[in-house]
């Protein structure tokens, strides 16, 4: 029996998009399009003002016979199998929408008519499965969207009729005409091609599914010849953990994947987006680790607008920008040769993509401010709004002394103010833990630091630490890897905040990200700790903290994410008994009772020890598969 698939929905909600993409994905079926490349009429009406005819010249007979008789030529012409962009039950939502707008009349009434009608255009019988996208489940909102989404202002009487539409569909979800329905919502082109594979699939539709998704972000690389795209990707690669892609080696798989000869004449550019898209897909999913992907480089502006639809927010395109004077003289070539590769870029519309880029960046500085310029571009895109105040558990006695630090640090520059460290995860205590402060200001001139006249100590003495840094920084990531975990704390559950600026976003710093910060300071602490404990009389209370946060960050790479010294002492002699490191419970040395125990300060001094060995021994771990500088030739 023949089987037809429509895809259906009101204006805007990208059922022909859709339908193409899914058209690749079903490799026996017919795509029969829309009903206009199915009677000569349409051409005809269409030569004149197609709004008036619809909507005015013609009759609500002679619109139902065009639309039906169209859509009887088309089912006559299909096969076994065909993939139908609008199907029987959209068509009479459409008539259905227009009569009520011409002749007056309810959208319940003019369903039924034109259904009555329609009925004479009846085609051969065949399994019929329509799927609905739908931008909302609620009429009011499926209008809106239509219309907003609208590249050109409307009339009112193309709004009331999209009125009339949304409520023409929801009266056919509620007489279950639809076997499967999609909700777009805001979601990128991706996700809702999924979603309708996904539902045809359960309707027993053979349908290729769409590669697991393991993509986090997609920085798409632009600008004309020599402008910095490849160093930008590198830069990526090297300092931010993105894998570099080049989109001619991908479109080249997706062609010999799909046996085309040439990708880029035999497909159109969204298609050339679709295809692309498949095979990031298929590529990291069968990378694991490379969920953060550079593309480069793009020079076809379709596409390229397209590849943002597909992806959404994930997609970030970046537009690298150089003088020719400077491109010039960084380029290996002579400027009659780059003259010519850049006239091909402009006839794809590759100069263009800079209208639609998220960032265009100036290249014609130092390689220190591009470093710097797409260090701020990763981390700016996961912006979030800093939680409420948490409860930070501030000892009583402290509450006076850092309500006046906040009091004397916040005027309308003032992002946030918090307690970090100890202060922060509720282990502060009286006698062996500093009060550590962090302020963020969008400028940060010295004269402000040094009028603001913090106090530098609290009640009992505690050392009061303060650090400061421009909201800039902190949301580039412009920071040291201590603080960077305690902004990632805060815009996780405002721990330890003080006070927010309401409209602050603040970079939501992920794992990996703390992670790879952390290990990267490793060696700085390690130096310190053995400065430390080397010497005659050590103080104890550093090295005993410098001991916790080499712990830390070893747990943080086994992906154990604490704070606490205790529990980070607990969880890494559970999680490391090898290194058989005896670190007293800080209760037991805090105070001056390190001090009254001489027991206590060896045990201290000898877990300084044991950390260090250990340290050394995971160093050799990769070490022992080092090649030796000299001896026999290996090669």
């Amino acid at each position: 029996m023949r089987i037809a698939v429509t895809l259906n929905g009101a204006d805007n909600v990208g059922k022909t998009t859709n339908a193409r993409w899914l058209a690749a994905a079903m490799p026996d079926v017919e795509f029969t399009g829309t009903i206009d490349r199915w009677d000569r009429r349409w051409a005809e009406v269409s030569r004149r003002d197609f709004s008036q005819w619809w909507f005015v010249d013609s009759t609500t007979d002679e619109h139902i016979d065009l639309v039906f008789s169209s859509h009887a030529s088309r089912c006559a012409g299909g096969g076994l199998l065909v993939l139908e962009d609008r199907g029987w039950p959209m068509l009479v939502a459409t008539c259905a929408a227009t009569a009520a707008v011409k002749d007056g009349i309810s959208t319940a009434e003019a369903l039924a008519r034109v259904e009555a009608k329609a009925r004479r255009y009846a085609p051969a019988p065949r399994r019929e499965l329509h799927l609905l996208l739908r931008h909302s489940d609620q009429p009011a909102a499926e209008a809106h969207h239509a219309v907003a989404r609208e590249p050109v202002p409307t009339t009112e009487r193309y709004a009331e009729y999209q009125r009339r539409l949304a409520e023409a569909i929801d009266l056919q979800v509620d007489g279950g005409q639809y076997q499967g329905i999609v909700v777009r919502g805001d979601r990128p082109l991706l996700d809702v091609q999924r979603e309708i594979r996904e539902a045809l699939t359960r309707l027993d539709v053979p349908v290729v599914p769409l590669p697991p998704d393991q993509v986090q972000h997609l920085w798409v690389l632009a600008g004309m010849s020599e402008s910095g795209k490849s160093t930008v990707g590198e830069l990526l690669r090297t300092e931010h953990t993105a894998t570099r892609l080049k989109i001619g080696y991908l479109m080249q798989l997706a062609a010999d994947r799909l046996d085309t000869a040439d990708p880029y004449s035999e497909w159109d550019e969204v298609t050339q987006a679709q295809m692309l898209t498949e095979e990031i897909l298929r590529f990291a999913a069968l990378n694991p680790g490379s969920p953060r992907i550079s593309l480069e480089s793009a020079h076809r502006f379709d596409a390229t607008a397209h590849l943002r639809r597909i992806w959404g927010e994930r997609c970030e395109i970046l537009f690298l920008r150089l003088p020719d004077r400077l491109r010039t003289q960084r380029a290996t070539e002579a400027m009659e040769s780059l003259s010519a590769r850049d006239a091909i870029k402009r006839s794809r519309g590759g100069d263009r993509i800079a209208s639609i880029a998220d960032t265009v960046i100036d290249n014609g500085r130092s390689l220190a401010a591009l470093k710097r310029a797409v260090t701020e571009v990763v981390h700016r895109r996961s912006g979030a709004r800093v939680p409420p105040h948490g409860d930070t558990g501030i000892p009583e006695a402290l509450q006076p002394v850092l309500a006046d630090c906040v009091a004397r640090l916040t005027d309308s520059e003032t992002t946030i103010i918090a307690a970090t460290g100890s202060l922060a995860h509720q282990g502060w205590l009286p006698g062996w833990s500093d009060i550590d402060l962090l302020v963020v200001r969008d400028t940060l001139p010295l004269d402000w630091l040094q009028n603001r006249r913090v106090p530098r100590s609290g009640p009992a003495g505690e050392k009061i630490a303060l650090s400061s840094f421009t909201t800039r920084e902190m949301l580039t990531g412009a920071v040291p890897p201590r603080v960077l975990h305690a902004v990632r704390q805060i815009a996780h559950d405002g721990r330890g905040l003080l006070y927010r600026r309401t409209d602050l976003a603040l970079n939501a710093f992920d794992a990996p990200t703390d992670d790879r910060a952390s290990r990267g300071e490793l060696p700085l602490v390690v130096m310190v700790l053995r400065r430390l404990a080397a010497k005659p009389e050590p103080d104890v209370r550093d090295v005993y903290k410098h001991v916790v946060l080499i712990m830390k960050i070893i747990l943080r790479a086994d992906g154990v994410d604490l704070d606490g010294s205790e529990e980070v002492r607990l969880a890494f002699t559970t999680s490391h008994p090898d290194a058989e490191v005896d670190l007293p419970a800080v209760v037991e040395v805090s105070g001056d009772r390190w001090r009254r125990d001489e027991t206590l300060s060896h045990r201290v001094r000898g877990a300084a020890a044991k950390i260090l060995a250990y340290h050394d021994t995971l160093g050799r771990t990769a070490d022992a598969h080092t090649l030796p500088t000299e001896g026999p030739d290996l090669r």
